[in-house]
């Protein structure tokens, strides 16, 4: 499998559309005011074209080791909510705790299902097993002093245990692929394709693997996986303190994380 290099990248179609809109607002209204000098009325309005890029993201990033090892993660999404409710007490679904999250393990209904979790209470977004000013949602959930609630329902992030298996995961997934290749030499897996996105693969010749998961019709994915490489090798080999395929912590590596971010919002 191998990825299409995109001649034009996301910023500079926005810049081209940016552009051109700004040229035609600038011919309307030249026109507009000849129009009103003459008597004419004023033009019909364009209707607004709605670009579909707006639509795509992306997703998640990922950096692992020649052992299969996670060394950098980073998510840029919201977890979707599947439902959300007011609810009258006694609570009729069976919460449980699970790994820091608070789960629906019975009673399933009206969208919400079991092993969905809670993701925000009265509008406010929980951490893990706790509400936005501290409390145990289970606890508050018990008071009846509380009620009526909203709750919003829907999947749940993964966990940090959860990613570095998936990561393993990938890593014995590519091997696999580049045995089973029929041509010697075979580069592994470059693209997953689903429905809802694709994974995007790249691997340095010392065998670390840069991972972005992007909407199927994000453009410019070459151009960042070979970004991200520049902008890890740089902070790996300028920082003495930092051991090689060693994970990179969110405190040394504040400046990694903010220009991932930055790359994220320039595709």
């Amino acid at each position: 499998m191998a990825l299409r290099n995109s001649t034009l990248s996301g910023p500079a179609i926005a810049r081209t559309e940016c552009a051109g809109a700004a040229g035609g607002a600038r011919r309307g209204r030249r026109a507009g005011s000849r129009d009103r000098d003459s008597g004419a009325g004023p033009p019909p309005k364009a209707e607004p074209r709605v670009r579909a890029a707006a639509a795509m993201a992306i997703f998640s990033v990922y950096v692992v080791n020649k052992a299969g090892g996670l060394i950098y993660q980073l998510d840029s999404y919201a977890p979707r909510a599947e439902a959300e409710k007011t609810f009258s007490y006694p609570l009729d679904l069976l919460l449980k705790l699970h790994d820091e999250r608070v789960l629906v393990a019975f009673g399933q209904r009206d969208g919400i299902r079991v092993g969905h979790a809670v993701l925000a209470i009265n509008g406010a977004d929980v951490n893990g097993k706790y509400t936005a000013d501290g409390k145990e949602v289970l606890e508050y959930l018990g008071n009846p002093a509380n009620y009526p609630v909203s709750i919003r329902f829907g999947r749940p992030r993964l966990t940090s245990n959860e990613k570095l298996m998936l990561a393993s995961m990938f890593h014995s997934l590519f091997a696999i692929g580049s045995q089973l290749s029929p041509e010697q030499g075979s580069s592994g897996i470059e693209m997953l394709e689903t429905d809802t996105f694709k994974l995007h693969c790249f691997q340095t010749l010392t065998g670390i693997k840069f991972v972005v998961l992007a909407d199927p019709r994000q453009a410019g994915i070459d151009s960042l996986l070979r970004k991200i490489y520049e902008i890890y090798s740089d902070f790996a080999l300028k920082n003495p303190f930092y051991s090689l395929e060693m994970p990179i912590r969110r405190g040394p590596a504040v400046s990694m994380l903010v220009e991932t971010q930055q790359l994220r919002q320039c595709t």
